[in-house]
This record gives C-alpha cells, sequence and structure tokens, in this order.
C-alpha cells in the first residue's frame, strides 16, 4: 500500500489572523448596513484586497488602514451610498474588538500541547493584531505575530512568505501556512510551504492554485490532523 504520509513533518503552524482567528461578522454587518447592500462587505473586502495585489506589483506602497479606508470609499461610490469619515473611522476601529472565531483557543491549546511552533502572519497592522491578541488571551499561544507591512508587500506576494520563514528562522519545507482565504493558500504554496485550508462559508480556494495539503472545518478539526501526521511520522 502506498505511503500517504506528508513527506515532512511541519515544525511551525503559521495562522493568518481575519476571518482565519478572528471572526469578521461584526464589520460586515456594520459596513453592509452603511452602505445599505448586502454585497456591500464583500465588494469591499474584494477592492480592498485588489488594490493591496497592485501595491504588490507597483513601486508604490500603502498601509494597509489606508488601502481599507480609500475602498471603503471606492465602494460607496460604487454602491451609490454616502459614507462619512467617522464610519470609516468606526468600521477600523471595530478590527480592534472583533471576536475570536469558535473553538480557536481549543484548536491553539491542542497544537500548542503538541510542541508545534505557532506564529501568525498577516496584512494588517501587527500593532492592531497584537492588540486583540492581548485582549483576547490569545497571544501567549504565538511566538509573533508579523506583519507584511515590514517589507512593504502583502500577502500573496512569494516575498512575504519567504520573509516570514525566514523571521522565525523555519524551514518553508516545514512551515505550514493556515489560511481561510483561497489567494492566501495559493502564495504560501507557491512559496514552498505546506498549507492548510480553514473552510469558510463566503471563500473558496483557486482551482488553478496548487491543492492545500490540508483542508479543515476549524482550528480543532486541524489540530487533529496534525496529531494524525505526527503520529504517523512516529510508524516505523
Amino acid at each position: 500500500m502506498e505511503d500517504s504520509r506528508p513527506a515532512i513533518l511541519p515544525k511551525l503552524v503559521l495562522f493568518d489572523v481575519y476571518e482565519t482567528i478572528l471572526d469578521m461578522s461584526d464589520i460586515e454587518r456594520r459596513v453592509n448596513t452603511l452602505l445599505d447592500s448586502k454585497r456591500g462587505y464583500t465588494i469591499w473586502f474584494e477592492l480592498c484586497m485588489q488594490y493591496t495585489f497592485a501595491d504588490n506589483c507597483t513601486v508604490q506602497f500603502h498601509d494597509f488602514q489606508s488601502i481599507a479606508s480609500a475602498t471603503l470609499r471606492m465602494t460607496a461610490q460604487l454602491l451609490k451610498a454616502s459614507i462619512t469619515d467617522d464610519e470609516i473611522e468606526g468600521v477600523l476601529e471595530l478590527m480592534k474588538h472583533l471576536p475570536v472565531k469558535e473553538n480557536v483557543q481549543e484548536g491553539l491549546s491542542g497544537i500548542a500541547d503538541q510542541e508545534f511552533r505557532i506564529a501568525a502572519l498577516t496584512n494588517s497592522p501587527a500593532s492592531l493584531v497584537m492588540h486583540r491578541m492581548d485582549e483576547s488571551g490569545l497571544i501567549s499561544y504565538f511566538e509573533e505575530v508579523l506583519s507584511a507591512e515590514s517589507v512593504r508587500k502583502y500577502k500573496p506576494s512569494i516575498e512575504v512568505y519567504r520573509w516570514a520563514a525566514h523571521k522565525l528562522q523555519a524551514e518553508p519545507a516545514e512551515t505550514i501556512m493556515v489560511s481561510g482565504h483561497g489567494w492566501d493558500i495559493a502564495g504560501a504554496k507557491n512559496a514552498g510551504f505546506q498549507t492548510a485550508y480553514i473552510r469558510q462559508s463566503n471563500q473558496m480556494l483557486y482551482p488553478l492554485a496548487p491543492t492545500p495539503d490540508l483542508t479543515c472545518g476549524d482550528i480543532v478539526d486541524l489540530c487533529d490532523q496534525l496529531k494524525n501526521i505526527k503520529l504517523s511520522h512516529l510508524v516505523l
């Protein structure tokens, strides 16, 4: 029977943050209400990512909060809605107080108990994520919270993942990127990482990208799959 075990046991579990660890539902409701559209948040998120990708391909760089603000204005214009500076600031402020997704703490605890290294890699400012991680009590699970802004690029630029691996003194092949975004999985896989996709009702994998190594319902499921992989490597 063919051995189905991964060739390399991951040592570092590297997490995306927004929509992977933190729940964006509160922001989705706020944006949809402000723009009076059930698709307002979806359009905004797509535009926001589109223009971070545009920055990756040009000689300019804007911080993530500025791109989020500018594209929220663009979304309002597209939907023929009005939005004030205070309302935009309120949406961005909400990023500091998002709830943790269900089962995240249990999953992180289980992964830590298996002695995997744990870190985070986000497109958002590190200070913003650190604030929420500290406030939620999750920060103790993470060696580091890294922001792509440090290299003036955004995921899924391959440079971001390779920089993160170098920063954490980890081999890409021994690092598994965990994300609920198909574009994030595509970027990490093409950077030489192992990948774990957390299924989301409003997200999907890019069918032209390499298939993720793991597909999970949530982080507890990820924990269980990592445990099985680790046990399989102990079998002679």
